[in-house]
């Protein structure tokens, strides 16, 4: 259960937040006219469509089996027309309910513009700067507008969708840690071939809800990025970013026993036993250099990283200058919904709970990892 005004004012630097949320937020979001009823009757609508080119390609692909021989060149024929017959159906039905697709599109972009003003007004006196679109725009919305035959009001909400974009460095720290790939998918195949596979499809994510601050002398970016579940609800992965306090030549990851390890492209990974027996009983510690992961988990860091795993599962890589974290859990910062426009006072006060409970994560990680002491001296 989220944090309650009266427990997110309690918290440094979050008194006077609920007056603040009132006073700027709230009106933000009474002056917008959101029409909560057309974007789920429009998502209703773009999912029929997908539905129907799915069946229309099961058709299509059955009577081609029937009419081709079952000679080699009738299999490599078959073998040829499935993807074509997939997308292009797919994409067939899509044309067909383009209106709706770019109705649905236009509405999101409104919202999201929304939805950052808002965002972007609560984290003010946080000191925090939000970012709509971490990592830039999605490669899905870019290709569609770019086609020619594409709407100028979606080329438009695209443009802007595009200078809602930032963050690029933290997302490609984050897509470089290997920590934004699903744990438990493993690739087959040559070195090259996982890289490509992993970048690819690292960057079909879908990025959000990025902010970027400083809290007790130490930058930090966090955003989150959305893991599809089949039959069950999406994981919204919460990802920290913060400066390494030296650095790295190698890489070292860490995981709660619970989780996988991350789906990076480096190679050379030993076991790291760092002695604790409460340490090895909740975590799991590997790197390509022993001597450097020894040395940022010192006697003091392991303490203190061994009080993190009351949070649950979740993920970390030290690579380069940057510490990554990995937090999987429900959708955070979900102040207004996109497809629908609903919004309430419970998630305002739901999202700035949010933004409370992330914070004292980025303060707890900096203190565990004893970056505090790295900025006292001149660093970060």
């Amino acid at each position: 259960m989220g944090m309650g005004w009266d427990d997110i004012e309690k918290l440094d630097g979050f008194a006077g937040l609920r007056a603040h949320a009132e006073a700027t937020v709230l009106p933000i979001l009474e002056s917008a006219d959101l029409k909560a009823g057309d974007g789920a009757r429009l998502k209703g609508r773009i999912s029929r469509a997908f539905f129907g080119g799915f069946i229309a390609f099961i058709v299509c692909f059955f009577l081609v089996e029937a009419l081709t021989p079952g000679t080699w060149w009738g299999e490599a024929l078959t073998f040829i027309l499935f993807p074509l017959l997939f997308f292009g159906c797919i994409l067939g039905s899509l044309f067909l309910f383009r209106n709706s697709l770019i109705r649905l599109l236009l509405d999101a972009k409104s919202r999201l513009l929304l939805r950052a003003k808002a965002l972007s007004a609560l984290g003010a006196p946080l000191g925090l700067s939000y970012v709509a679109v971490p990592g830039g725009m999605p490669l899905a919305l870019k290709w569609l507008s770019d086609q020619s035959w594409a709407p100028g009001e979606l080329k438009e909400a695209a443009q802007a969708m595009e200078q809602a974009g930032g963050m690029e460095d933290a997302v490609a720290a984050a897509r470089d840690a290997g920590l934004m790939i699903e744990s438990n998918v493993y690739v087959v195949g040559s070195a090259e071939q996982k890289a490509q596979y992993q970048d690819a499809a690292a960057r079909q994510r879908q990025v959000e809800d990025g902010f970027h601050g400083r809290r007790a002398g130490i930058d930090f970016e966090l955003f989150e990025w959305v893991e599809r579940v089949e039959d069950a609800p999406s994981i919204h992965h919460l990802v920290i970013v913060l400066e390494a306090p030296f650095l790295l030549h190698g890489v070292t990851q860490l995981r709660a026993r619970k989780t996988g390890w991350p789906q990076g492209t480096a190679s050379g990974f030993a076991d790291v036993d760092l002695g604790p027996r409460a340490f090895g009983e909740l975590y799991r510690l590997r790197a390509t250099d022993q001597v450097e992961a020894r040395a940022i988990f010192n006697p003091a860091v392991i303490e203190r990283v061994i009080a993190l795993a009351e949070g649950g599962a979740f993920r970390a890589v030290g690579k380069g200058n940057r510490l990554v974290f990995d937090f999987p859990g429900a959708d955070r910062f979900a102040l207004i919904d996109l497809v629908t426009g609903a919004w309430s006072l419970e998630t305002l006060e739901r999202t700035a709970g949010d933004l409370a409970a992330a914070l004292a994560l980025v303060d707890t990680l900096a203190h565990a990892f004893m970056l505090a002491r790295k900025s006292d001296t001149g660093g970060g």
